[in-house]
């Protein structure tokens, strides 16, 4: 922790830099980061509510809840698998903390992911008529906890790339197939026990459960919903950091 400290200029830079590539000669710049979780939640929209009739109230503001969160965990686990290995060069030529690399991609990602909420959600407020409650306090202690669990992740995800490239192609995979595994475009609530059951052992579905809880379902997540989650983050966490400190040699050797 004393050398990431040292180290938080790098970090911030390396954030920066990010956002600066991803907008750069780009007309419309930040706008192109809502496009993709607008587009979603349009095709979700007219699929779930015009051809399968899903019967949730304000369903494209349901959509909204979940996708971002998820957007911002799936990109944040798609890149980290690059993090280390497209930093290689300066990994050899200087010496520095290669945990910054994987932190750096969490961190960009949480970027665009609070600036999308900070744009989308008052407009699905307003279009909806919904409001807020004081569940909203909830947020914070939820979101980094999410971080946390991402972080954990990513830390693993990124130090196997190195020895393992087909990790990266493994992951979008996996991503797609735990899209369908986490409740974000149906309500978990209304499936039988049985599925229930089988969603329940995806870990990130609780997160997406407190999430709704907080801006569709107007409540403060449970207690045990906490529990979970922090018993989760803090799980990923301690193994992802602790597979990528006992090889962090031989990440250098490795890119």
């Amino acid at each position: 922790m004393k050398h990431l400290f040292r180290y938080r200029e790098l970090i911030k830079n390396l954030v920066l830099k990010d956002l600066k590539l991803k907008y750069r000669d780009s007309t419309l710049g930040f706008l192109w980061s809502l496009a993709n979780p607008l587009l979603l939640i349009l095709v979700y929209s007219f699929v779930f509510t015009r051809v399968l009739r899903v019967d949730i109230p304000s369903f494209p503001y349901f959509l909204l809840v979940g996708i971002l969160p998820w957007n911002f965990f799936a990109n944040s686990l798609t890149m980290s698998t690059g993090s280390v290995l497209d930093n290689s060069a300066l990994i050899r030529k200087v010496w520095l903390p290669i945990e910054v690399f994987p932190i750096a991609t969490v961190l960009f990602n949480l970027v665009q992911y609070l600036l999308a909420l900070a744009v989308l959600l008052p407009v699905g407020l307003l279009v909806f008529q919904v409001s807020l409650t004081w569940a909203v306090l909830a947020f914070v202690p939820v979101l980094i906890l999410h971080v946390a669990f991402t972080l954990g992740l990513c830390f693993l995800f990124s130090s196997a790339t190195v020895f393992y490239r087909d990790i990266k192609h493994f992951t979008e995979i996996f991503l797609m197939l735990l899209f369908w595994l986490t409740p974000i475009v149906y309500d978990v609530r209304v499936l039988p026990e049985s599925v229930r059951r089988t969603i329940s052992m995806n870990p990130f579905s609780f997160f997406i459960a407190a999430y709704q809880d907080i801006f569709y379902r107007h409540g403060f997540p449970e207690v045990s919903g906490f529990l979970i989650l922090f018993s989760l983050s803090f799980l990923s966490l301690a193994l992802g950091y602790g597979v990528f400190s006992t090889f962090r040699s031989q990440l250098a050797e490795e890119v």
